[in-house]
């Protein structure tokens, strides 16, 4: 989710679509309500598109006014140019490890693990805010606009607990040596204590795929081995 944060727009939480300037409910809590929404499983995926854009727009009156087209093309506008986000991409309440730029020494050849999961992260996210810029989370919503929120996040200092999960998160466990035993039975309890559920998952399923690839080469192997006898 890219962060479209400009010094220069002073209009944010209004987008010009149709001639018509369209104006939106941007805060920080109402869009990650929004993206809980989109992960709800209880909600059909065809009301989905319907809901956010009564959560977004200010003025409900104009959405009756839009066939089920016109609606979706609003959708996307708003998602593209204040949001960062393509709509027919991911909406998950999630961040990937690709869309941190901070570089960790990731294992590349993993999947793109979320990192951040703004319900389950909602603690590690109001105690750094807090601890960083003194800014109470709780207060701020209905204020505090979502690429302001995007923006402070994006920066919080490495020693804040949400960039400390973070770190952890991403990072790849070193090669294991006599000298460096400790370090890496460290990394690999806060790699676990940190992980996210749905990046656990993903793992798992990763190591189970790279243990039948690898079954199979020794299949083949002890299959060639026999045949040349």
């Amino acid at each position: 989710m890219k962060n479209p944060f400009t010094l220069t727009e002073r209009n944010f939480d209004v987008i010009n679509w149709g001639g018509v300037a369209v104006e939106l409910n941007l805060s920080f809590d109402n869009i990650l309500m929004m993206l809980q929404m989109f992960d709800d499983s209880s909600i059909r995926e065809k009301q989905k598109p319907h809901i956010a854009l009564q959560m977004l727009i200010v003025e409900a009156t104009l959405i009756p006014q839009l066939d089920i087209s016109r609606r979706l093309e609003l959708l996307r506008a708003i998602f593209m140019a204040k949001l960062g986000v393509d709509l027919d991409g991911d909406t998950k309440n999630t961040q990937k490890k690709s869309e941190q730029s901070d570089n960790y020494n990731a294992d590349e050849t993993a999947p793109d693990y979320p990192i951040v999961d703004y319900s389950i992260d909602a603690e590690r996210i109001y105690a750094s805010f807090l601890m960083d810029y003194s800014i109470d989370l709780i207060e701020e919503q209905g204020k505090l606009k979502w690429s302001q929120f995007q923006a402070l996040f994006n920066n919080l200092s490495d020693n804040t607990p949400m960039k400390i999960a973070i770190k952890y998160r991403v990072c790849a466990i070193p090669e294991r040596t006599k000298d460096n035993k400790e370090e890496v039975k460290d990394i690999r309890k806060k790699k676990l204590f940190y992980e996210l559920p749905k990046a656990k998952e993903m793992r798992e399923a990763h190591e189970y795929e790279a243990y039948k690839r690898n079954m199979d080469i020794k299949r083949k192997r002890i299959m060639e081995m026999q045949s040349r006898q």
